[in-house]
Protein backbone atom coordinates (compact mmCIF):
# COMPACT_ATOMS: atom_id res chain seq x y z
CA UNK A 1 0.00 0.00 0.00
CA UNK A 2 1.38 3.43 -1.15
CA UNK A 3 2.44 5.38 1.73
CA UNK A 4 -0.09 8.48 2.01
CA UNK A 5 0.90 11.69 0.67
CA UNK A 6 1.61 14.34 3.51
CA UNK A 7 0.82 17.30 1.72
CA UNK A 8 -2.75 15.63 0.93
CA UNK A 9 -3.78 14.93 4.21
CA UNK A 10 -3.13 18.88 5.24
CA UNK A 11 -6.05 19.30 2.93
CA UNK A 12 -6.92 22.93 2.02
CA UNK A 13 -3.42 24.20 4.42
CA UNK A 14 -1.20 22.72 1.81
CA UNK A 15 -3.47 24.11 -1.38
CA UNK A 16 -0.62 26.87 -2.34
CA UNK A 17 2.19 24.66 -1.49
CA UNK A 18 0.40 21.71 -3.93
CA UNK A 19 0.18 23.87 -6.28
CA UNK A 20 3.91 24.88 -6.30
CA UNK A 21 4.52 21.55 -5.89
CA UNK A 22 3.19 20.65 -9.62
CA UNK A 23 4.50 23.53 -10.91
CA UNK A 24 8.02 23.13 -9.83
CA UNK A 25 7.19 18.88 -11.16
CA UNK A 26 6.32 20.66 -14.52
CA UNK A 27 9.36 23.49 -15.03
CA UNK A 28 11.83 20.88 -13.99
CA UNK A 29 10.43 18.00 -16.55
CA UNK A 30 10.91 21.09 -19.00
CA UNK A 31 14.24 21.97 -18.51
CA UNK A 32 15.17 17.82 -18.30
CA UNK A 33 13.35 17.49 -22.18
CA UNK A 34 15.43 20.73 -23.55
CA UNK A 35 18.27 19.32 -22.07
CA UNK A 36 17.98 15.92 -23.92
CA UNK A 37 16.78 18.11 -27.12
CA UNK A 38 19.75 19.96 -26.93
CA UNK A 39 17.81 23.60 -26.43
CA UNK A 40 19.72 25.75 -24.05
CA UNK A 41 16.20 27.32 -23.20
CA UNK A 42 14.38 27.40 -19.93
CA UNK A 43 10.54 26.30 -19.38
CA UNK A 44 9.50 30.04 -18.33
CA UNK A 45 11.11 31.91 -21.22
CA UNK A 46 8.49 30.81 -23.84
CA UNK A 47 5.84 33.84 -22.75
CA UNK A 48 8.80 36.46 -23.58
CA UNK A 49 9.80 34.75 -27.07
CA UNK A 50 5.77 34.63 -27.87
CA UNK A 51 5.54 38.25 -26.86
CA UNK A 52 7.95 39.25 -28.42
CA UNK A 53 7.46 37.61 -31.74
CA UNK A 54 4.08 39.38 -31.94
CA UNK A 55 4.82 42.70 -30.47
CA UNK A 56 8.63 43.31 -31.94
CA UNK A 57 9.57 44.91 -28.84
CA UNK A 58 8.61 45.42 -25.43
CA UNK A 59 9.69 47.25 -22.41
CA UNK A 60 10.25 45.20 -18.84
CA UNK A 61 7.31 46.72 -17.56
CA UNK A 62 5.31 46.76 -20.33
CA UNK A 63 6.02 42.75 -20.16
CA UNK A 64 5.62 42.25 -16.70
CA UNK A 65 1.70 44.31 -16.86
CA UNK A 66 0.71 42.20 -19.94
CA UNK A 67 1.95 38.51 -18.11
CA UNK A 68 1.14 39.99 -14.47
CA UNK A 69 4.47 38.63 -13.42
CA UNK A 70 6.59 40.79 -10.17
CA UNK A 71 8.92 43.44 -11.74
CA UNK A 72 12.04 41.69 -10.43
CA UNK A 73 10.79 37.80 -11.99
CA UNK A 74 10.78 39.10 -15.07
CA UNK A 75 14.29 41.67 -14.74
CA UNK A 76 15.53 37.85 -13.82
CA UNK A 77 14.49 35.88 -16.80
CA UNK A 78 15.30 38.63 -19.04
CA UNK A 79 18.78 38.98 -18.14
CA UNK A 80 19.09 35.01 -18.30
CA UNK A 81 17.77 35.05 -22.15
CA UNK A 82 19.95 37.53 -22.91
CA UNK A 83 23.06 36.29 -21.41
CA UNK A 84 21.70 33.08 -23.61
CA UNK A 85 22.03 34.66 -26.85
CA UNK A 86 18.07 35.02 -27.20
CA UNK A 87 17.19 39.01 -26.31
CA UNK A 88 18.65 42.14 -27.76
CA UNK A 89 18.32 45.56 -26.23
CA UNK A 90 18.26 49.18 -26.52
CA UNK A 91 17.76 52.32 -25.20
CA UNK A 92 13.96 53.64 -25.66
CA UNK A 93 13.82 57.28 -27.69
CA UNK A 94 10.66 58.45 -25.58
CA UNK A 95 12.54 57.85 -22.10
CA UNK A 96 16.02 57.06 -21.95
CA UNK A 97 15.75 55.25 -18.68
CA UNK A 98 14.00 52.31 -20.02
CA UNK A 99 14.86 49.40 -22.33
CA UNK A 100 13.30 47.59 -25.22
CA UNK A 101 13.78 44.34 -25.66
CA UNK A 102 13.68 42.65 -29.10
CA UNK A 103 14.39 38.92 -30.17
CA UNK A 104 17.69 38.48 -31.39
CA UNK A 105 18.88 37.04 -35.11
CA UNK A 106 19.29 33.45 -32.70
CA UNK A 107 15.83 33.51 -31.33
CA UNK A 108 14.42 34.17 -34.77
CA UNK A 109 16.58 31.56 -36.19
CA UNK A 110 15.59 29.02 -33.45
CA UNK A 111 12.07 29.85 -33.13
CA UNK A 112 10.10 27.22 -35.56
CA UNK A 113 12.04 24.69 -33.59
CA UNK A 114 10.69 25.77 -30.08
CA UNK A 115 7.41 26.18 -31.35
CA UNK A 116 7.40 22.31 -32.69
CA UNK A 117 8.29 21.20 -28.87
CA UNK A 118 5.67 23.72 -27.25
CA UNK A 119 2.96 22.84 -29.38
CA UNK A 120 3.96 19.00 -29.32
CA UNK A 121 3.86 19.57 -25.26
CA UNK A 122 0.72 21.72 -25.50
CA UNK A 123 -1.41 18.46 -27.45
CA UNK A 124 -0.08 16.64 -24.35
CA UNK A 125 -0.95 18.40 -21.99
CA UNK A 126 -4.63 19.06 -23.31
CA UNK A 127 -4.66 15.11 -23.40
CA UNK A 128 -3.25 14.79 -19.66
CA UNK A 129 -6.22 17.23 -18.71
CA UNK A 130 -8.69 16.25 -21.17
CA UNK A 131 -11.69 14.99 -18.55
CA UNK A 132 -11.68 18.18 -16.94
CA UNK A 133 -11.56 22.47 -17.67
CA UNK A 134 -9.31 22.73 -15.66
CA UNK A 135 -8.17 26.65 -17.45
CA UNK A 136 -11.57 27.22 -16.61
CA UNK A 137 -10.68 26.34 -13.06
CA UNK A 138 -7.46 28.28 -13.38
CA UNK A 139 -9.67 31.52 -14.42
CA UNK A 140 -12.01 31.56 -11.50
CA UNK A 141 -8.98 30.42 -9.52
CA UNK A 142 -6.68 33.94 -10.75
CA UNK A 143 -10.29 36.50 -10.70
CA UNK A 144 -10.84 35.50 -6.88
CA UNK A 145 -7.21 35.74 -6.04
CA UNK A 146 -7.40 39.58 -8.19
CA UNK A 147 -10.68 40.18 -6.44
CA UNK A 148 -9.45 39.37 -2.94
CA UNK A 149 -6.25 38.13 -2.05
CA UNK A 150 -5.42 35.37 0.48
CA UNK A 151 -3.48 38.44 3.10
CA UNK A 152 -7.11 39.79 2.98
CA UNK A 153 -9.58 37.01 2.98
CA UNK A 154 -7.01 35.75 5.95
CA UNK A 155 -7.44 38.71 7.70
CA UNK A 156 -11.08 39.00 7.47
CA UNK A 157 -11.66 35.47 9.32
CA UNK A 158 -9.34 36.60 12.17
CA UNK A 159 -10.69 39.56 12.85
CA UNK A 160 -14.26 37.63 12.36
CA UNK A 161 -12.89 35.08 15.22
CA UNK A 162 -11.43 37.81 17.64
CA UNK A 163 -14.72 39.04 17.84
CA UNK A 164 -16.65 36.31 18.50
CA UNK A 165 -14.27 35.26 21.40
CA UNK A 166 -16.78 35.04 24.40
CA UNK A 167 -15.35 34.94 28.42
CA UNK A 168 -17.10 32.53 30.63
CA UNK A 169 -17.08 31.66 34.25
CA UNK A 170 -16.11 28.64 35.12
CA UNK A 171 -18.25 25.13 35.68
CA UNK A 172 -17.55 21.86 36.26
CA UNK A 173 -17.45 20.50 32.89
CA UNK A 174 -14.70 22.51 31.85
CA UNK A 175 -12.39 21.97 34.52
CA UNK A 176 -10.44 19.27 31.74
CA UNK A 177 -10.06 22.28 29.61
CA UNK A 178 -8.31 24.07 32.28
CA UNK A 179 -6.20 21.46 33.16
CA UNK A 180 -5.21 20.64 29.25
CA UNK A 181 -4.83 24.24 28.61
CA UNK A 182 -2.16 25.18 31.65
CA UNK A 183 -0.67 21.61 31.21
CA UNK A 184 0.06 22.50 27.01
CA UNK A 185 1.78 26.11 28.19
CA UNK A 186 3.24 24.54 31.42
CA UNK A 187 5.15 22.06 29.74
CA UNK A 188 5.99 23.86 26.48
CA UNK A 189 8.21 26.22 28.25
CA UNK A 190 9.13 24.76 32.27
CA UNK A 191 8.83 21.92 33.90
CA UNK A 192 5.51 21.07 35.84
CA UNK A 193 5.48 21.36 39.27
CA UNK A 194 3.68 19.61 42.36
CA UNK A 195 1.65 23.24 43.10
CA UNK A 196 0.71 23.05 38.94
CA UNK A 197 -0.53 19.50 39.43
CA UNK A 198 -2.48 20.11 42.29
CA UNK A 199 -4.42 23.63 40.81
CA UNK A 200 -4.70 22.00 37.35
CA UNK A 201 -6.18 18.77 38.34
CA UNK A 202 -8.49 19.96 41.52
CA UNK A 203 -9.26 23.70 40.49
CA UNK A 204 -12.44 23.69 42.63
CA UNK A 205 -10.65 22.63 45.53
CA UNK A 206 -7.60 24.69 45.40
CA UNK A 207 -9.38 27.90 43.55
CA UNK A 208 -13.24 28.12 43.21
CA UNK A 209 -13.96 26.76 46.63
CA UNK A 210 -11.14 29.39 48.48
CA UNK A 211 -13.26 31.99 47.02
CA UNK A 212 -11.34 32.37 43.70
CA UNK A 213 -12.40 32.54 40.06
CA UNK A 214 -11.36 30.54 36.52
CA UNK A 215 -12.31 32.51 33.52
CA UNK A 216 -12.42 31.22 29.80
CA UNK A 217 -12.26 32.02 26.63
CA UNK A 218 -14.47 30.68 23.78
CA UNK A 219 -14.15 30.41 20.71
CA UNK A 220 -17.61 28.77 19.24
CA UNK A 221 -17.71 25.37 20.70
CA UNK A 222 -13.89 25.13 21.91
CA UNK A 223 -12.12 26.26 25.02
CA UNK A 224 -8.97 28.12 23.45
CA UNK A 225 -7.90 30.32 26.52
CA UNK A 226 -8.03 30.51 30.22
CA UNK A 227 -7.09 32.70 33.45
CA UNK A 228 -7.34 32.02 36.90
CA UNK A 229 -7.83 34.56 39.80
CA UNK A 230 -6.73 32.76 43.49
CA UNK A 231 -7.94 34.56 46.57
CA UNK A 232 -5.41 35.75 48.57
CA UNK A 233 -7.63 37.52 50.85
CA UNK A 234 -10.34 40.18 51.18
CA UNK A 235 -8.34 42.92 49.26
CA UNK A 236 -6.45 41.22 46.08
CA UNK A 237 -6.58 38.11 43.99
CA UNK A 238 -3.12 36.27 42.52
CA UNK A 239 -3.67 36.30 38.80
CA UNK A 240 -2.37 32.79 37.82
CA UNK A 241 -2.71 29.84 35.48
CA UNK A 242 -3.33 32.35 32.17
CA UNK A 243 -2.49 30.17 28.96
CA UNK A 244 -3.75 30.77 25.37
CA UNK A 245 -3.66 27.00 23.01
CA UNK A 246 -1.18 27.54 20.49
CA UNK A 247 -2.72 27.94 17.14
CA UNK A 248 -4.94 30.80 18.59
CA UNK A 249 -2.22 32.41 19.79
CA UNK A 250 -1.74 36.36 18.47
CA UNK A 251 -5.89 36.51 18.00
CA UNK A 252 -5.85 38.90 21.57
CA UNK A 253 -7.16 36.24 23.46
CA UNK A 254 -5.20 37.13 26.22
CA UNK A 255 -5.79 40.46 26.07
CA UNK A 256 -9.59 39.45 26.54
CA UNK A 257 -8.75 37.36 29.47
CA UNK A 258 -7.01 40.20 31.11
CA UNK A 259 -9.68 42.91 30.84
CA UNK A 260 -12.43 40.30 31.90
CA UNK A 261 -9.94 39.77 35.12
CA UNK A 262 -9.44 42.98 36.11
CA UNK A 263 -13.50 43.71 35.95
CA UNK A 264 -14.08 40.69 37.70
CA UNK A 265 -11.80 41.77 40.53
CA UNK A 266 -13.23 44.87 40.61
CA UNK A 267 -16.71 43.59 40.92
CA UNK A 268 -15.58 41.70 43.70
CA UNK A 269 -13.91 45.08 45.29
CA UNK A 270 -10.20 43.66 45.40
CA UNK A 271 -8.05 46.65 45.72
CA UNK A 272 -5.23 44.78 43.74
CA UNK A 273 -4.11 42.03 41.32
CA UNK A 274 -0.77 40.06 42.10
CA UNK A 275 0.85 38.02 39.45
CA UNK A 276 3.86 35.64 39.91
CA UNK A 277 5.80 34.91 36.33
CA UNK A 278 9.15 34.46 34.84
CA UNK A 279 10.90 36.63 33.23
CA UNK A 280 11.61 34.97 29.50
CA UNK A 281 8.29 35.40 29.15
CA UNK A 282 9.09 38.29 27.37
CA UNK A 283 5.37 38.69 25.35
CA UNK A 284 3.48 38.22 28.52
CA UNK A 285 5.65 40.65 30.87
CA UNK A 286 4.74 42.94 28.16
CA UNK A 287 1.17 42.76 28.27
CA UNK A 288 1.26 43.24 31.82
CA UNK A 289 3.00 46.19 31.79
CA UNK A 290 0.54 47.51 29.13
CA UNK A 291 -2.59 47.02 31.83
CA UNK A 292 0.00 49.01 34.25
CA UNK A 293 1.36 46.34 36.44
CA UNK A 294 4.43 47.14 38.13
CA UNK A 295 7.16 45.12 39.56
CA UNK A 296 7.30 44.50 43.11
CA UNK A 297 9.50 42.43 45.44
CA UNK A 298 9.44 38.52 45.12
CA UNK A 299 7.88 36.44 47.60
CA UNK A 300 10.56 34.64 49.46
CA UNK A 301 7.48 31.75 49.84
CA UNK A 302 6.77 31.54 46.06
CA UNK A 303 5.77 27.90 45.37
CA UNK A 304 6.67 28.03 42.19
CA UNK A 305 10.61 27.23 41.08
CA UNK A 306 10.42 28.89 38.04
CA UNK A 307 9.34 32.44 39.51
CA UNK A 308 11.72 35.39 38.80
CA UNK A 309 9.73 38.29 39.08
CA UNK A 310 6.50 39.38 41.32
CA UNK A 311 4.39 42.59 39.62
CA UNK A 312 1.29 44.20 40.96
CA UNK A 313 -1.70 45.83 39.24
CA UNK A 314 -3.16 48.41 41.92
CA UNK A 315 -7.07 48.86 41.16
CA UNK A 316 -7.99 51.43 43.72
CA UNK A 317 -6.04 53.53 46.76
CA UNK A 318 -7.50 53.11 50.24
Amino acid sequence: MAEQDYLTELGFLSFVTRLKRVSDAMLHDGRRLYKELGMDIEPNWYVIFRLLDENDEMTITKIADTIGFAHPSVITIVNKMTKAGYLESSQCSEDSRRRLLRLSEKAKTELPKFEKVWNAGVTGLKKMLSDKDYLEFLEILENRVEEKGFKKRTQEVIKKQKDNVEIIEFEEQYAEDFGRLNYEWVEEFFEVEEHDREQLDHPNEHIIEPGGQILLAKLGDEIVGTAALININEEAFELAKMAVTRKYRGYSIGKKLMIACIDYAKKEGKKSIILESARKQVPAINMYRRFGFVEIEQDPNSEFARSDIRMQLVLRDE
